[in-house]
């Protein structure tokens, strides 16, 4: 009899966005009726049963038998920016699981930069406005946009993580780790100032929400996030003189300086009394008449996220480990270790494996 930990059962059936339904209907020797009490703990697994699983949901043998990933279920919280269906809700949350156990499994053996940002609660003078300047004077940023803004975050013992594979309705989370370490994870095929906007309220997260268990669960904390990111971003003393007199044709420039989007310049402009509720309505048609609403026609610079391809490098370079003893470690199969760990973060890595 195979000794079977019942929620990794769980974690590989959602990862793979199914339902129990749907699983035994792809299963021979198990019925739903038992294949639920599998997950429940109520009946053992045995070897032909476990092997008919991890064949259909793609996962090698051992991951079924690992304790489940810890971490906290607090960040969570601050992903819900979209209504997601239940299924694909558990599907993505299955997925952050399946990074956070694999992230522990190579970080108790790889060195990261150690995590050295202070968190500050938002309270009375502490605005998520004078917070975001007193991270820029922390992180040693001077004026103007932040050039190297993953690598600023990354310097500090943040990992950024581009996940591809994911519903558009999600925009980023924070995962943590058994050890600590934050992750934050973005949607991918966002835009990059999208993606430099996401990183930017993750950011304002970690600092100044997920620190505090005791946050008013009544407080708007998603605009709370969006004032420090607007303010981290495109500080109101450097930006201020930009925005009056804000019009059309002046956006391309703004947007490529600032490294933000059209609508985000627009919304700043208002947010800082530099533009009438008249003006800003205005602007939002101007870009909806030129189509760039909802995806605008030009993107903007963001470096790219560097300390998972140097964990995987110092594994298969710098330790001598094999792609396949890699794999058979951390208990992933070679799809998942492309779609996780080397293809959509660390391109470049494909070659030399």
């Amino acid at each position: 009899m195979e000794t079977i930990n019942p929620k990794m059962l769980i974690l590989g059936r959602e990862a793979r966005g199914l339902t129990q339904a749907e699983l035994a209907n792809q299963l021979d020797r198990i019925s739903q009726a038992n294949y639920s009490r599998m997950e429940k703990g109520i009946i053992n697994v045995n070897e032909e049963q476990i092997s008919e699983i991890a064949n259909t949901l793609n996962f090698p043998l051992d991951f079924f038998k690992r304790p489940e990933p810890k971490g906290t279920q607090v960040e969570y919280f601050y992903r819900k920016k979209a209504t997601l269906p239940k299924k694909k809700q558990y599907e993505l949350e299955a997925n952050f699981n399946l990074l956070r156990l694999w992230l522990n499994d190579m970080l108790a053996e790889i060195d990261i930069p150690d995590f050295v940002i202070p968190e500050i609660e938002i309270e009375h003078t502490n605005t998520p406005e004078t917070i975001a300047k007193r991270i820029r004077i922390f992180f040693g940023i001077s004026k103007g946009p932040i050039d190297a803004l993953i690598n600023v975050l990354e310097k500090r013992g943040i990992i950024v993580y581009f996940l591809s594979e994911c519903p558009d309705k999600f925009d980023g989370t924070t995962i943590i780790t058994a050890a600590g370490t934050r992750v934050i994870v973005v949607n991918g095929k966002m835009p990059n100032y999208r993606k430099r906007f996401t990183i930017a309220h993750e950011l304002c997260h970690i600092i100044c929400h997920i620190p505090f268990s005791d946050t008013d669960p009544y407080r708007n904390v998603e605009n709370e996030a969006n004032r420090f990111a607007s303010e981290f971003l495109m500080p109101a003393d450097e930006c201020i003189s930009d925005l009056y007199r804000l019009t059309y044709s002046k956006l391309t420039d703004l947007k490529n300086y600032w490294n933000v989007s059209k609508s985000a310049i627009i919304r700043r402009a208002s947010d800082l009394g530099c533009i009438t509720k008249d003006k800003y309505t205005h602007l939002m048609i101007e870009l909806s008449r030129y189509n760039e609403r909802k995806s605008e026609k030009t993107d903007v610079p963001l470096d790219e996220p560097k300390i998972l391809k140097k964990m995987v490098d110092s594994y298969l370079n710098d330790m001598g480990y094999t792609k396949d003893e890699l794999m058979k470690s951390l208990t992933i199969n070679e799809e998942d270790f492309s779609r996780f760990l080397v293809r959509d973060n660390v391109r470049r890595l494909q070659i030399a494996i």
